[in-house]
């Protein structure tokens, strides 16, 4: 029997309660459908929880969008990429890996899991894979030409009637509850966003889910000695703000999830914002990883080279999650 278990975000205490509320043996198959990092506040302890898991039965590991990015971030931190890891909630995983003064360090171990994980897994029935897949035969899908999609597709993919020959097994859009549908089966159920976690066993359909257990406020990675809530990190992102319905570009120059050290990309060319000003916009080019976010422009300082604006986040949200979560509801197909 195959356990295809959904989006656990770092909600290592209900990864264990739905581990145990399943009947695992030795010949079992745990097919995990990535983004086990991020958000929440224990991802070192779900990646614990994973490798145990491997010394009892056969498990699969597959990519998501987020250990994607967090390979971006490993791999070269000064990115645009690397950037968007952190402000899809990428500080809490390195908060979870920190001491009490924000120095990280990862496990062999666990770099050596976070590089091995694969796009997709398939048996006689079913194709697992993390976001889903483009509307062609499954002989065809190239992970050169297709893997940004199956770890980041949404609207086509779950729009789709298309018949791909065997049930497409998926996460990465949230849902109140587990989808079963004919040509597709979503489990992610949202726990970091105080739902459940839930795995469905295949061939049967049979669903398995925990609750949130606790509710906890959001995890960042901090300094003690520092009077920041989050450590800034350097780097140059886009950040586009919505000046009466005009988007104008600004860049980085160093961000966390709760502020912005921003500058004009163009001198002159941009209206100056006031000090006091509720500004909102998004962080990032890319369409299926840049983040909303909601802030007030708390200093203003102009220099020869422009104006620089230290920014407050008040909130910061995934620009496909809550959209696309409230456009696809539970409900059955058969």
């Amino acid at each position: 029997m195959i356990f295809a278990i959904g989006d656990v975000h770092g909600c290592a205490y209900e990864l264990r309660q739905l581990l145990n509320k399943l009947p695992l043996t030795p010949e079992s198959t745990v097919v995990f459908l990535g983004d086990y990092i991020d958000r929440g506040g224990h991802s070192k302890d779900v990646i614990d929880t994973i490798l145990e898991l491997q010394t009892q039965c056969n498990v699969v590991c597959l990519m998501g969008n987020h250990e994607a990015m967090f390979l971006n971030f490993l791999d070269n931190p000064g990115t645009e990429r690397a950037g968007l890891f952190i402000v899809n909630g990428g500080s809490a995983t390195l908060a979870s890996y920190a001491d009490d003064h924000g120095n990280y360090a990862f496990p062999e171990e666990h770099i050596k899991f976070f590089r091995s994980l694969r796009l997709s897994y398939e048996d006689e029935h079913h194709f697992f894979v993390h976001a889903g897949v483009p509307e062609i035969p499954l002989s065809e899908l190239d992970p050169v030409v297709h893997g940004k999609k199956m770890i980041w597709i949404r609207g086509a993919f779950l729009k789709s009637d298309y018949d791909w020959g065997k049930v497409i097994v998926h996460g990465h859009t949230p849902v109140a509850e587990v989808e079963l549908r004919r040509n597709r089966i979503n489990v992610d159920t949202g726990c970091v966003f105080m739902r459940s976690l839930s795995a469905v066993a295949l061939p049967g359909q049979q669903v398995f889910s925990v609750p949130r257990q606790r509710i906890v406020k959001p995890v960042y990675l901090t300094d003690a000695a520092s009077r920041r809530v989050a450590i800034r990190f350097e780097g140059a992102l886009p950040v586009f703000i919505d000046i009466d319905g005009q988007d104008f570009q600004f860049e980085t120059l160093d961000y966390s999830e709760v502020g912005l050290y921003i500058r004009e990309i163009a001198t002159g060319a941009v209206p100056q914002l006031a000090e006091g000003q509720a500004i909102e916009g998004r962080i990032g080019k890319d369409a299926s990883a840049s983040v909303r976010f909601h802030g007030s422009v708390i200093r203003a300082h102009k220099l020869d080279a422009g104006t620089r604006y230290a920014v407050k986040v008040d909130a910061m949200e995934n620009m496909q999650d809550n959209r696309e979560s409230a456009n696809h509801g539970s409900g059955a197909e058969t």
